[in-house]
């Protein structure tokens, strides 16, 4: 697995009403991207990550009572509105699970595309819940087991960011 080079979080005071944390998380091996809807993304950019994998984390509004529930009927609502449209195949959803790591909630389920070029791809997405802070991270890559080998070593950093408490 690969190793995490730098897991910084840095809280940035402004005002008490204002304050805004920034989180900089930087993984050996792979090429990071922030857009400007404030998904980071990552790339594989090295012989340590598995070539076409990709990963990315989202700061998402605090939603405490979601529930396992909740997390899933949203994905499959997604799955079926995709279904079919554009260069999606096939979508499948499946083993959704909740477990807490650290005290940090985490709801995950499984996606498998098939796209109109005959390739699939496998993915893991999440939601972390925290004391007071959710994101949002999704793993995808051409195989399954490279999914979760990925999926396994961002969660463990996002996790500890997640349960960091604001002030």
């Amino acid at each position: 697995m690969r190793s995490v080079l730098a897991l910084l979080a840095t809280l940035l005071l402004a005002q008490a009403a204002t304050a805004q944390e920034t989180i900089v998380l930087a993984i050996n091996g792979w090429r990071q991207q922030t857009g400007q809807d404030g998904v980071v993304h990552f790339r594989c950019a090295s012989q340590i990550c598995a070539a076409g994998s990709a990963a990315s984390y989202k700061r998402q509004p605090h939603r405490a009572a979601l529930t396992l529930a909740d997390f899933e009927s949203h994905h499959r609502g997604l799955a079926e509105r995709y279904q079919g449209a554009g260069r999606v195949h096939a979508v499948r959803i499946a083993d959704p699970k909740q477990r807490t790591i650290e005290g940090v909630r985490v709801f995950q389920v499984s996606r498998e595309v098939d796209w109109a070029d005959d390739t699939t791809t496998f993915s893991i997405e999440a939601r972390l819940i925290g004391d007071d802070k959710s994101f949002s991270l999704v793993s995808d890559s051409p195989k399954r087991e490279w999914t979760a080998n990925n999926f396994e070593g961002f969660l463990r950093s996002l996790v500890a960011i997640t349960g960091i408490k604001g002030r």
